[in-house]
């Protein structure tokens, strides 16, 4: 038997029910301690076991629970404990498959179960119930019957941007794991900041802790996909040299790891029957039992990413544990798992290439829509996770980053949609230009009109632009005043009324409710604007809903916590002059979209090619 995952035990109160289920036990130094005439179960996100994954996609057909115990009797305590194994199945049913008494100590029990029929889904969990005196587990693993098929070591690869404190915390916690340090070949730092890791007053003690096994790579900001394809690189290297490392496992900066979620990943992909992209999920870091989404697809309808239905983004594991949430138990795979913590292998990158140049966004989902077309299958494994800073506190689609949301998400699909001109791509990015023009947000209808008349002018500039992608779209900003953040002391902030009460109001959500909102929106914004020299209402971020915003000529729109705001006039002409070039550029686009499909169909091998990174990596900048 072959070791798949081992216990995790977090204490901090908050991480709790991703380890323990509700019950009596209590972490210790010795590990858990359950009391005499109680149970605890472990039927949580991390020490379940995912046993369908593991056999679908590594052909296990059994899956062995070892647990090592104490039964610690006292003054008049008599009897033992008893061990219970569950399974699941698909629709999150289960049933208890093996019973264990627990007696003496210390102990070890081991119980085998048959798993080759769980493919479609389920999970393996157990249960300890104390008798006459308090069970404690010293230790518990699942193994399966299923030999590593590929022994290379693995590449970790961070990209950072001015992140060193969450870096060195990462790092350090990377150097005090022995057995992730055993799998490990290097860890590349690719370093794309102006506040470097080396100067941080932790790195030289982290440093001297890994040794040979960290390499900082230096660079200048290429965005996150030319910080993860620099980590790819650097193991396709490594792996022609024949330096044993056939995997690379890119990690994002802000993030918190637990050493064992990331050997989790390191194990299924040496067991899996052939070379699959194993993503881990991503949990909010500020509300730690919150996961983000257990798999990741696109939707060929919008062409969209997400979760496969929408109420299973953003799920708290402590009020929808396991028992309780059916949607947790099938074994499906992902399109693509988010580039915060993914592992490629080195045949799928040498099959299809690194990422396209697209700077930020879509990159990940892009990258897992080509493995995919080319047979690769993306699996977001259960239990490979870590802590991520998440980005709902701020909507960068009406800041800079708007340009790319747009260029690379239209990018993916003249590569990847399946039906014409994406399904309703065009559609839903026209309405949302409509939306933010009627929510007098100017700049971001600027930089997508910009995005698109850049895409069909084709990807020749792609790798030469990725210099210019912040500047060219921030300067874009100095021509719309709604850009400029106005703080407390500003006559701006100071002369704005208090903020509004209650919520943003009731979504319009029939057709005809819709389309008379838009029509008085529109109207409205036509009509000539008053000059004002302070805001007319004070909003929220969540208030500040495309139709409520239209019911005033300027509005300041605070942002989270309150501390700053945007100051949001109308302006009849700006909105003439967007509305007709939006309108136009998505025309265009709609009519060439075959054409255009085309030329980026043949660019894109090119451009994903490890040659074609190479030169831009030499270009002159940071190395």
């Amino acid at each position: 038997m072959h070791l798949a995952q081992q216990l995790v035990l977090l204490d901090q109160p908050d991480r709790r029910a991703l380890s323990l289920e509700d019950g009596p036990a209590v972490l210790e130094d010795a590990g858990v301690r359950v009391p005499a005439g109680t149970r605890q179960g472990f039927a949580t996100y991390f020490n379940a076991f995912p046993a369908a994954w593991w056999a679908r996609w590594a052909g296990a057909t059994t899956a062995r629970l070892e647990i090592g115990h104490v039964i610690v009797h006292e003054a008049g305590q008599e009897g033992a404990g008893t061990l219970r194994v569950l399974r699941s199945d698909a629709r999150g049913d289960a049933v208890v498959v093996a019973t264990e008494e627990l007696a003496g100590g210390p102990a070890a029990v081991s119980v085998d179960v048959e798993v080759a029929g769980m493919v479609d889904g389920g999970w393996l969990w157990f249960e300890v119930a104390a008798a006459g005196g308090d069970v404690v587990l010293t230790d518990a693993h699942w193994s399966v019957d299923v030999a590593p098929r590929r022994d290379g070591g693995v590449c970790l690869s961070i990209t950072t941007m001015d992140k060193p404190g969450f870096v060195v915390a990462t790092l350090r916690r990377l150097a005090a794991s022995a057995a992730l340090r055993e799998v490990v070949s290097t860890v590349f730092v690719v370093d794309q900041g102006t506040d470097r890791l080396v100067d941080h007053e932790d790195y030289a003690e982290v440093a001297a802790a890994l040794g040979d096994q960290l390499a900082v790579v230096e660079q200048r900001n290429l965005g996150g996909s030319g910080g993860f394809s620099r980590g790819m690189l650097e193991t396709l290297d490594r792996h022609a040299e024949h330096l044993d490392a056939d995997a690379v496992l890119i990690l994002d900066d802000d993030v918190e790891v637990e050493p064992e979620a990331l050997l989790r990943a390191i194990r299924f992909h040496r067991a899996a029957r052939t070379p699959v992209v194993v993503g881990g999920h991503m949990l909010d870091l500020n509300r730690p039992t919150v996961l983000n989404s257990f798999r990741e697809v696109v939707h060929e309808r919008t062409f969209n990413w997400g979760p496969p239905a929408r109420d299973q983004q953003w799920h708290d594991l402590a009020a929808g544990p396991l028992r309780d949430t059916p949607w947790l138990h099938p074994a499906g795979s992902s399109d693509f798992n988010g580039w915060w913590m993914c592992l490629l292998p080195t045949a799928v990158l040498r099959d299809v290439g690194l990422s396209l140049p697209l700077f930020l966004k879509w990159d990940d989902a892009e990258f897992g829509l080509r493995a995919r077309d080319a047979g690769h299958t993306t699996v977001s494994l259960p239990g490979a996770a870590l802590w991520h800073v998440a980005w709902t506190e701020k909507d960068d689609t009406v800041e800079w980053q708007a340009y790319l949301h747009v260029r690379n998400r239209l990018v993916t699909a003249l590569l990847h949609a399946r039906r014409p001109l994406g399904g309703l791509l065009l559609a839903s990015l026209l309405a949302t230009d409509l939306k933010l023009l009627l929510g007098m947000r100017y700049y971001p209808v600027d930089l997508h009109v910009r995005a698109v008349r850049e895409l069909l002018a084709g990807p020749a500039d792609l790798h030469a632009g990725l210099d210019r992608v912040v500047t060219g779209a921030r300067g874009v900003g100095a021509g719309h005043p709604e850009t400029v953040v106005h703080r407390p002391g500003d006559p701006v902030f100071d002369a704005a009324p208090p903020p509004a009460d209650g919520e943003a109001g009731e979504r319009p959500s029939s057709p005809a409710d819709l389309a008379r909102v838009a029509l008085r929106g529109v109207l409205r914004q036509l009509r000539p604007a008053p000059r004002g020299t302070a805001p007319a209402a004070t909003l929220t971020r969540e208030q500040a809903t495309w139709w409520r915003v239209p019911e005033h000529d300027s509005v300041l729109v605070l942002a989270t916590g309150g501390g700053q705001g945007l100051w949001l006039r109308r302006d009849p002409r700006r909105f003439r002059r967007l509305a007709v070039a939006t309108v136009g550029a998505h025309l265009r686009l709609a009519v060439s979209w075959r054409t255009v499909s085309r030329r980026w169909r043949r660019a894109a091998p090119r451009l994903a090619a490890p040659s074609a990174w190479r030169a831009t990596f030499r270009a002159p900048g940071r190395h």
